[in-house]
């Protein structure tokens, strides 16, 4: 594992590299960050970013997407991207002597994307294919759900995919717009690890970006604001899927890793508490889980379950003892130790891939504009204690900020009613 800090290199227009170099990998981890996501859309265009992750592998310019797929394949890299609601990734690993043409492969389908119109209709369709895949997925949509009632209005709440009605009625000079937008190479993070040529790197990047001057055009979003709710949605399946969730706590906040040792405690494994009392002492649940969520401007805190509708509101009941206890006696110092050896094991095992070295890198350098070192990170947990759980349990789990939406099947689903009830007895 390297010592050395990551390197960061800003070219003359805005682009950013970060450079980990590590002279034992075989390998390297190339990832190219934009700096737009669903936070950055509108109603109208729900799903853009999304949608411009997929089309630019369609074809440049000057090569389809048959070339790309091609030219890629004979190095041995796969070109994969993701969208979230703060970022678009493009991401490869690719072996180090090769980096270069991943690189150029990349850069040419970002800034020289052909946009064909047939093209652009063949991808509108895949994309409504991919929105009913998630329709199918109960878990997935449950969660979307929940999203969408409790940053109701905002950005945040909308399906990063996008809806059936906005990706249908997108238009591709909106497209062309935001590309122009937010595209820009002051809106972007090159993020390698492993083992490469950094002077290589450096020119490639230059050779490609160098004549575009244009600054992004990123604009502000509004406050997060939460909107508790209950939502209830029938429809035919098996099992009842439910998600519950409250306020949490922004990426900013040193109080990020106490909450992911609450997290952890409360439902991280088969030792967790949910686990333990919903799962393994009374059978209510098949899958149980906790979860937290953090952005730039806030999070949430929330916890899965999939149990039967009869069950709904003692499992639902059974969360809210838990929360209660964690506000009143925070954890015990076995479950606080443990948890806090959970995740500093989680955290620097990670660190092996260099994967999630490029990807942790650019995420420091998007947020915080400097890396954490392991003995920081370190420092961070080990100075967690439980007044710290207490303290910051007391803040989040408020019945005030209380959201539940459950998805599941036609007939013996809880009211509203039941559940107001469960919830006014927390």
């Amino acid at each position: 594992m390297s010592n050395k800090p990551p390197k960061k290199i800003l070219l003359d227009n805005g682009l950013v590299i970060i450079a980990e170099e590590i002279p034992t990998a075989l390998s390297c981890t190339l990832s190219i960050w934009v700096n737009a996501g669903s936070i950055d859309e509108e109603v109208s265009n729900n799903g853009i970013s999304h949608f411009i992750e997929h089309i630019v592998f369609k074809g440049t310019k000057t090569r389809t997407a048959l070339d790309i797929a091609e030219q890629s394949e004979n190095v041995g890299a796969n070109l994969n991207a993701f969208t979230d609601r703060e970022h678009t990734c493009y991401h490869t690993r690719v072996l180090s002597e090769h980096i270069s043409v991943a690189l150029e492969l990349f850069l040419d389908m970002l800034f020289n994307p052909k946009l064909d119109e047939n093209d652009f209709e063949l991808e509108r369709q895949v994309i409504l294919e991919e929105i009913k895949m998630y329709e199918d997925t109960p878990e997935d949509l449950v969660q979307d759900f929940l999203f969408e009632i409790i940053w109701k209005e905002h950005p945040l709440g909308k399906p990063v995919t996008g809806t059936t009605k906005s990706i249908s009625d997108l238009k591709k000079d909106l497209v062309i717009k935001y590309l122009n937008n937010l595209y820009t190479p002051d809106n972007m993070v090159i993020s390698v690890a492993g083992k490469f040529n950094l002077d290589e790197i450096i020119k490639q990047a230059e050779k490609f970006v160098s004549h575009i001057k244009r600054k992004n055009k990123k604009v502000e979003p509004p406050p997060l604001i939460l909107t508790p709710d209950i939502f209830i949605k029938a429809k035919e399946l098996e099992q009842l899927h439910l998600s519950f969730a409250t306020k949490g706590v922004s990426v900013f906040e040193e109080d990020r890793y106490v909450l992911a040792v609450i997290d952890i405690a409360l439902g991280g494994g088969m030792s967790s508490r949910l686990f333990q009392e919903i799962r393994e002492k009374r059978g209510l649940a098949y899958s149980i889980s906790s979860y937290y969520h953090t952005n730039k401007l806030g999070g949430l805190f929330g916890v899965y379950a999939a149990t039967t509708s009869k069950d709904a509101g003692g499992v639902t009941d059974l969360i809210l003892k838990e929360l209660k206890a964690i506000k009143k006696n925070g954890l015990k110092a076995d479950e606080l130790d443990r948890a806090k050896m959970q995740l500093k094991t989680s955290l620097f095992l990670e660190l092996e891939s260099n994967q999630v070295r490029a990807f942790r890198n650019a995420l420091y350098s998007l947020y915080y504009n400097k890396f954490f070192t392991i003995d920081e990170i370190n420092t961070s947990v080990q100075s967690i204690t439980n007044e710290r759980v207490a303290k910051l349990a007391n803040e989040l789990f408020d019945s005030k900020y209380f959201t539940l939406t459950l998805l599941g099947p036609k007939g013996g689903l809880p009211t509203k009613t039941q559940l107001e009830d469960v919830i006014k007895k927390y």
